[in-house]
């Protein structure tokens, strides 16, 4: 996973308001171990301030940002976009006239994220991105991605780079356009659905 940039503002007020807890945490612990008359040995330190920290942002950053409550007071506003999407896109180098099917994949946390789509014949991964959140068209997706082609690939697809814009919409679609750079010059359209686990276990069933 890489680190993604954003538009909104929380990543400024969070770690302000982890650091004020962890000097809570620690203060409180010490005190406690004043009472009960506890102490570590010389060479094991007693959890500091900025160990409380670390241990509050690592716990932000991979599961409370996405947390109901913590989404309703404010303190995260990133859209999670993590999970599995399945669609297809059209090309111009077939005159869009054909849809190819693709599973994009999303892995992300508070401060970094994954994007992978894969196709019958390729399979791009992201390497920077950006998410933003306020836009006046809604929320947007934009990543450079780097393309590999698959074994059974034709002669003239090789490695190559590209962008892609993405908008989600309702919180289960992802639509947008992408450009493959340099000789490619291919561009199109992408459309996917958001997978819910509840399906899968249907279908299982």
């Amino acid at each position: 996973m890489h680190g993604y940039s954003t538009d909104s503002n929380e990543r400024r007020l969070v770690p302000l308001l982890l650091a004020t807890l962890a000097i809570g945490f620690a203060w409180m612990f010490a005190k406690l171990l004043a009472i009960s008359h506890l102490s570590f040995p010389w060479w094991l330190d007693a959890p500091s301030s900025l160990g409380f920290y670390a241990a509050l942002y690592a716990l932000f950053d991979k599961y409370l940002w996405r947390n109901r409550a913590v989404r309703k007071l404010g303190l995260s506003r990133i859209p999670n976009v993590a999970g599995s999407w399945h669609g297809f896109l059209t090309s111009s180098f077939d005159g869009h006239l054909k849809r190819h099917d693709v599973l994009v994949q999303i892995f992300q946390s508070w401060t970094q994220i994954s994007i992978f789509l894969n196709t019958v014949t390729s399979m791009s991964a992201s390497r920077v991105a950006a998410i933003e959140a306020s836009g006046p068209e809604g929320v947007a997706l934009i990543y450079q991605y780097e393309n590999q082609p698959l074994a059974n690939a034709t002669g003239t697809m090789h490695m190559h780079y590209g962008t892609a814009m993405l908008r989600v919409s309702n919180s289960d679609s992802l639509t947008g356009e992408y450009y493959a750079g340099r000789d490619r010059r291919t561009f199109g359209r992408i459309s996917c659905w958001k997978v819910e686990r509840n399906s899968h276990r249907a279908r299982a069933a």
